[in-house]
């Protein structure tokens, strides 16, 4: 994760020359998700909606061209927010419907509603970076005893796959990189939510399903794609970045605007190859372009409420950092749909555990979590019919 100075948010100029979406009954009811034949999550890493005082945004940023044409075109939630820093509590938070809440980054900041994933960072606890040499033996296989939407999906009869761009084949829950010169730690578990679960772990036929992303071509091509397809591309292409000199991406060292320039042009092809797919033209379809994170400060942010962002290192006075209204920064969220209304915008506050929520009622299942409380809103005004 990287982070920068944090200051009050830019004002959201998306919102902007676009309908409010439309008012649906019972939308935080399964009844306001239509059932969906196939979803699509493709997940991006560590940039804020917009920039601010030092923090790279997205919907302003002329390196961005394609994700902003389809912020324009498709339904947008301009104050969706990830759930904390660093990764791997998002990534978690989008299919088990809980995070992390542990000491976060060493920081000694620990709260009394952690969760019970009980992990204490997202890297190798051996190594102070984000890397280390592939199946190096201290790398724990951290283990999460929470259900997952992949296991509530095959229960329900239905398949899931995560599409993983260059994952090692000495398996994914060994080493963040695979260690040759060419693709030295383009591969993040810890972007990589399925080998924490335990259910998965345990089961090689769910294991498997975790596969190189250009199994997805294949599967479009072939008319064989899974229900819930989860995308990520590698550190190079989602918009992370790496620092390993054996792997640079786009020069000896990595800007952002080379981070951002790449992660849009890797989000514009798969957006193609998906809607341009006969696939998408049969049945129902979403498909959802997410941020995990974005790069602000380590504590709460944007607090809508008073219209303030919160010091880098505080937190507002009797702040709840598990309360929607302080998640982290703003990142963006673009609901694509093969149906209904585009070009909406809905400004309620969202976070990962409704994309978990939208994605199971999408589906019939009951929800995980964080995913089942009230206040978790589901993103039924942007799937409207």
């Amino acid at each position: 994760m990287k982070t920068y100075l944090f200051g009050l948010a830019v004002s959201l100029a998306l919102a902007v020359g676009m309908p409010a979406a439309r008012a649906q009954n019972n939308q935080d009811n399964q009844d306001g998700i239509p059932r969906l034949d196939h979803v699509f999550v493709i997940v991006l890493e560590n940039h804020n909606s917009f920039t601010s005082f030092g923090s790279i945004g997205i919907l302003d940023n002329p390196q961005a061209p394609q994700i902003r044409a389809l912020a324009q075109k498709y339904n947008v939630a301009p104050n969706y927010h990830g759930v904390w820093h660093p990764s791997l509590p998002n990534y978690l938070a989008m299919i088990t419907g809980d995070w992390i809440g542990t000491d976060v980054l060493g920081t000694g900041h620990t709260y009394p509603k952690g969760s019970r994933v009980g992990i204490s960072d997202d890297d190798s606890p051996s190594v102070a970076t984000d890397y280390g040499p592939p199946a190096n033996p201290s790398f724990h296989r951290w283990t999460v005893q929470l259900p997952s939407v992949a296991g509530q999906l095959v229960k329900a009869g239905k398949d899931w796959r995560a599409y993983l761009q260059n994952i090692p084949v000495s398996g994914t829950s060994l080493a963040n990189w695979p260690g040759d010169n060419n693709t030295a730690k383009l591969y993040a578990v810890k972007h990589n939510p399925f080998p924490y679960v335990a259910e998965i772990q345990a089961d090689p036929n769910q294991f498997a399903k975790q596969v190189p992303i250009e199994q997805l071509f294949s599967d479009l091509g072939s008319g064989k794609v899974p229900a819930f397809s989860y995308i990520v591309p590698d550190q190079c292409r989602d918009m992370h970045g790496i620092g390993n000199p054996l792997a640079p991406c786009g020069g000896a060292f990595d800007t952002d605007d080379n981070d951002v320039k790449r992660g849009d042009d890797e989000t514009g092809w798969l957006v193609n190859a998906i809607t341009g797919s006969p696939v998408w033209q049969r049945g129902r379809n979403a498909l959802f372009i997410v941020f995990d994170e974005g790069n602000g400060p380590l504590t709460c942010a944007y607090d809508p409420d008073h219209g303030v962002d919160t010091a880098p290192g505080s937190l507002l006075p009797g702040a709840d950092c598990y309360a929607p209204a302080n998640y982290n920064d703003r990142v963006v969220f673009i609901a694509i749909t093969n149906y209904g209304a585009h070009g909406l915008q809905d400004p309620r506050s969202y976070n990962h555990f409704s994309l978990l929520k939208t994605i199971e009622a999408a589906f019939g299942l009951p929800f995980l979590g964080h995913a089942a409380d009230a206040t978790t809103n589901t993103l039924a005004p942007l799937l409207v019919p």
